[in-house]
């Protein structure tokens, strides 16, 4: 059994919760339930458990308060499955996407609820939660500055933590997403391209040229437009979209590069001086 405890600030949104895992997941143990921060540090330190709901907002205070207390104890050794409110809290969503961690919006509905408990229960046996809560905590510390690093989900749970500036490009392969890191490297991870790309072109210097490949600006030396190439700085070539093509070359016309978009070389420094990254 996999041992549970909620913390939820309204008691309606309890009994929810509590009704669906009573339905839908019968290996989960409900220990006990707590509905504010402290009840919740309390609970924690006396039942250990393996999976914790927790909701952000909680009463004056917020979850990562708690969250905050915890990773400075190391005493973080138990899945989070976060429950926010619809449409709210755009940046924490975000670093939470950013840390690899999993939330389910308000209303809750059961086949989505299902699904986070599921891959969580498979991630139990890793010990990765306090790096990705200490993850979540830098991103929210520094709402206004683009992250520093991003987590990705590999194989059998592991989770891997990247500096941003690393990656040079994201491939997609059906349902998972290669990572081609600087030096060469290179990962699988567990989620679409669609959802990293969300993640990186709205905060970084990335771009979609096609529907399958992401790529860093930073490390993009040259594009040809006559032949959809863009030359990376380690001599590699991808190719963009008959589309993604024509917006990049839009881009780098809005950008309004004074040696022209039919070839462009030193993208990096360019994008640097425009943009002071």
């Amino acid at each position: 059994m996999i041992k549970t405890i909620i913390v939820e600030d309204t008691f309606d949104n309890r009994e929810t919760l509590k009704k669906i895992l009573t339905a839908e997941c019968p290996e989960l143990q409900l220990m006990g339930e707590a509905e504010n921060a402290e009840q919740a540090y309390q609970l924690i330190k006396t039942v250990e458990p393996d999976l914790v709901f927790l909701d952000i907002q909680l009463d004056k205070e917020t979850s990562f308060d708690l969250l905050a207390r915890l990773h400075e104890e190391d005493s973080i050794f138990f899945e989070i499955i976060f429950v926010t409110g619809f449409g709210s809290f755009e940046n924490v969503t975000r670093a939470i996407e950013f840390s690899a961690l999993d939330f389910i919006n308000k209303p809750i509905e059961a086949e989505r609820l299902v699904r986070a408990v599921e891959k969580a229960a498979k991630r139990l046996n890793q010990r990765q939660y306090n790096q990705q809560i200490g993850l979540l905590l830098e991103h929210l510390r520094r709402p206004s500055h683009p992250a520093r690093r991003i987590a990705f989900h590999l194989l059998k749970g592991i989770v891997e933590f990247v500096a941003v500036d690393d990656i040079v490009r994201l491939e997609a392969d059906g349902v998972v997403t290669h990572v081609h890191l600087k030096g060469g490297e290179k990962l699988t991870a567990m989620k679409n391209l669609g959802h990293y790309s969300h993640l990186l072109t709205a905060e970084h210097n990335f771009f979609q040229i096609s529907s399958d490949t992401v790529v860093n600006l930073e490390f993009v030396k040259r594009y040809n437009h006559a032949e959809l190439t863009l030359t990376l700085l380690d001599g590699s070539r991808v190719y963009a979209s008959r589309r993604g093509g024509q917006d990049f070359r839009r881009f780098l016309s809005e950008t309004k590069h004074p040696g022209g978009v039919e070839e462009v070389k030193g993208l990096a420094g360019f994008l640097k001086s425009m943009f002071g990254r």
